[in-house]
């Protein structure tokens, strides 16, 4: 169990990524906690607390912690990493699939599924939006493709940019503008059906999944939005991450102060 900052005037985010996982080479270890810190960046320049939390760590007690108690904390930020296990959505696996922790895998699950359980809002990133996917019965495409315009295919292995179309209506619609984006990506898979009760919110023009979410039918509903790209990355458009975080963090706060006067 974490001990959690105190602050009554801020939601406290809980922010997961794999950090430790073994399999990692030491760069892809180091683009992995680069982006955790940028991502932690936004949460705390949109006002919240962002408690890091390392879901390969095997250390409670290290310099992040690996495992939080959901309703101490007001909403879980899902970022990227490796693959996800692909036994958990019934796949037998294919060549490319690397990098794969299921310690991960299972507590951050545990968390995507708590956190809704609880009413606690969901944001997911990347390898965050697969794993949520998974979490909610949802399956995904193992490989994309040595073609794919998702990812840098050359030994550089760099993020490359491209569009999105956003669904008009959703809630990613609202914080984007229905007219779409451009994005950073760096992915090789991609979430092939949507787990209960997710919709696809957004799509490349090669008719990849770029973002899901829980439709939005009244203010007290579960609130979920992930997306397949790195907002994070420090290529995106500016302001384009902002625009994300800003109404997740308000969601979380909201949903904190309904909680706080229900228990005054």
């Amino acid at each position: 169990m974490t001990s959690l900052p105190v602050d009554v005037t801020r939601p406290v985010i809980a922010v997961t990524f794999p950090g430790s996982a073994p399999a990692y080479a030491d760069a892809y270890r180091e683009d992995v906690l680069r982006l955790a810190d940028l991502a932690a960046a936004a949460v705390e320049a949109a006002g919240a607390t962002a408690l890091l939390l390392d879901s390969s760590a095997e250390d409670p007690d290290g310099p992040t912690q690996s495992l939080v108690d959901v309703a101490a904390v007001d909403g879980a930020l899902i970022l990227g990493g490796g693959d996800v296990d692909p036994a958990l959505y019934g796949s037998e696996g294919h060549p490319s699939i690397g990098d794969t922790d299921r310690a991960a895998d299972d507590l951050e699950i545990a968390v995507v599924r708590g956190a809704l359980a609880l009413g606690r809002p969901v944001f997911g990133i990347c390898r965050g939006m697969q794993l949520i996917n998974v979490a909610l019965g949802g399956t995904l495409v193992e490989d994309l493709g040595p073609d794919s315009q998702h990812k840098d295919h050359s030994p550089a292995d760099a993020m490359v940019g491209h569009a999105v179309a956003v669904v008009p209506g959703t809630r990613l619609a609202s914080m984007l503008g229905a007219d779409g984006a451009a994005v950073m990506s760096g992915h090789h898979q991609a979430v092939r059906s949507p787990g209960e009760g997710l919709v696809v919110s957004a799509r490349a023009d090669d008719g990849v999944i770029e973002a899901i979410e829980l439709p939005a039918d009244g203010e007290e509903d579960e609130w979920l939005v992930a997306v397949q790209w790195h907002p994070e990355h420090e290529g995106t458009a500016p302001g384009q991450f902002a625009a994300l975080m800003k109404p997740f963090v308000d969601a979380c706060a909201a949903r904190r102060s309904v909680r706080a006067a229900v228990d005054a």
